[in-house]
């Protein structure tokens, strides 16, 4: 009985990697339920499409880390069980861009083709530079 309670005692708490998992989840989530509370407008399907984006950004991080190397392409992150939507979409519910190395010096591309759907114009919305 001994063995059983040092095992159940072995475990008490959850690791950084999945308290910070739960803790992007739940943004996505509020950020889909503030979307669907205000209507379809598309500033929400903007500061949605950045939410999962951000997302995205934390996740591929937390896989680099682990595996010394960023998936090459998202579609790991499902198989790997870090992300569990088989979708991955932006707030237009278009596929999101995902390439590994990125441009500019930078570890990968994530963006979105933003409310014109079309990659490469003026909208588009890059993980990088969404905040500014």
């Amino acid at each position: 009985m001994n063995r059983d309670s040092n095992l159940r005692n072995a475990r008490r708490g959850f690791s950084l990697l999945e308290l910070s998992l739960v803790l992007a989840i739940l943004g996505v989530l509020m950020a889909v339920a503030a979307y669907n509370f205000m209507g379809v407008g598309e500033k929400s399907k903007i500061n949605a499409t950045k939410v999962t984006l951000g997302t995205i950004k934390n996740i591929l991080q937390s896989y680099q880390v682990n595996e010394s190397a960023f998936p090459p392409d998202l579609q790991t992150l499902i198989k790997t069980k870090l992300m569990e939507d088989k979708r991955i979409e932006d707030g237009f519910k278009q596929p999101i861009y995902y390439a590994t190395p990125g441009g500019n010096g930078r570890p990968f591309e994530l963006l979105s083709g933003g409310p014109d759907l079309k990659f490469q114009t003026a909208d588009d919305i890059d993980v990088w530079t969404m905040d500014r």
